[in-house]
């Protein structure tokens, strides 16, 4: 591994710091005015592409802070915080908050999948090779891990160490050769295949219809200002509409935000399946599955604590 590489992603990784903010202004009413949560990552690109092309504004919305978080469990921590009202995380993250009695719902759904198992292709070939082997993965709860926990359970291993980290420095690990193999959320995992690494399977192949990302309030804004939540959930299908349609804008805008190189966007949003559907029976598979694991306390009830008034979207 060229060394120099490896130190220049490594300095790349540290100037991204923990949480980072972007102010956008204008002439909007104090009631529209909004800070918003999202995970640093692929995941978000819906959010992105309402930032960069203004799409928020053409709502009449304004955004305060944009807080960016490395992982969805950073975000749900914000959320349960109060630091901010509105996220688009991953249901993991989203429901570790919500059994801790936490007043969100989810008000919207903008993809399924968007993990990989990513490994070193000159140490490991084939999954049943990771028998007894150390892997690494963000937080339990992370939808990575829930992937892990799956990928065992499917394939009849069982891992020997899990090694929890933050996703940029598994990146580094995998690049620096101090790891192996990791589950990924995008756009980490395409990075790294880009950096020489590959991936051994996907979410998909894992676990099919894997629910991903949604848009999450707190029920005081929904009781507050029902109409600044219904223009938030607007923007978010604007930006899948342009996924969909105008793929050189999605990717334009995860370089934008991400500072990633187009072709890396463009593999990494192809990784996922934007999707609006809910399924309330996928989403009960997925509480049942961390409870089972013991990752929630509570066997929560889907249809409870999604706020059906506007979930007016679909897709496929």
């Amino acid at each position: 591994m060229n060394k120099q590489l490896v130190a220049g992603v490594a300095v790349s990784l540290l100037i991204i710091s923990y949480v980072s903010y972007a102010y956008f202004t204008s002439g909007m009413t104090a009631s529209n005015h909004i800070s918003i949560g999202v995970e640093f990552n692929t995941h978000a690109t819906p959010v992105w592409i309402g930032l960069k092309s203004h799409l928020f504004r053409s709502q009449d919305v304004e955004i305060g802070k944009v807080f960016k978080f490395r992982t969805g469990l950073e975000l749900a921590a914000a959320l349960a915080r109060g630091d901010v009202k509105v996220g688009w995380a991953c249901l993991g993250p989203i429901l570790l908050i919500l059994d801790k009695g936490i007043p969100i719902k989810i008000i919207g759904k903008y993809h399924n999948y968007g993990y990989e198992l990513v490994v070193n292709p000159s140490e490991i070939r084939s999954v049943y090779g990771l028998n007894g082997s150390t892997v690494y993965t963000p937080g339990k709860g992370s939808p990575a891990y829930l992937l892990l926990l799956k990928a065992e359970e499917k394939y009849g291993i069982k891992f020997g160490t899990v090694r929890f980290m933050k996703p940029q420095n598994i990146l580094a690990a995998l690049l620096s050769g101090r790891a192996y193999a990791a589950f990924l959320p995008e756009h980490y995992a395409t990075v790294a295949a880009y950096k020489g690494m590959k991936f051994l399977l996907t979410a998909k192949q894992i676990w099919p219809h894997m629910p991903g990302s949604f848009v999450v309030v707190s029920t005081d804004l929904i009781k507050k200002n029902p109409q600044l939540v219904r223009e938030l959930l607007n923007v978010t299908y604007q930006g899948i509409h342009i996924i969909r349609t105008n793929i050189t804008e999605a990717i334009n805008a995860d370089s934008w935000a991400l500072g990633i190189p187009p072709q890396v966007a463009n593999k990494s949003i192809h990784m996922l399946e934007w999707n609006t559907t809910i399924d309330l029976k996928e989403i009960q598979e997925y509480i049942n599955f961390m409870y089972d694991h013991g990752l929630l306390h509570h066997k929560l009830n889907a249809t409870e604590i999604i706020d059906t008034e506007f979930i007016w979207g679909s897709g496929s």
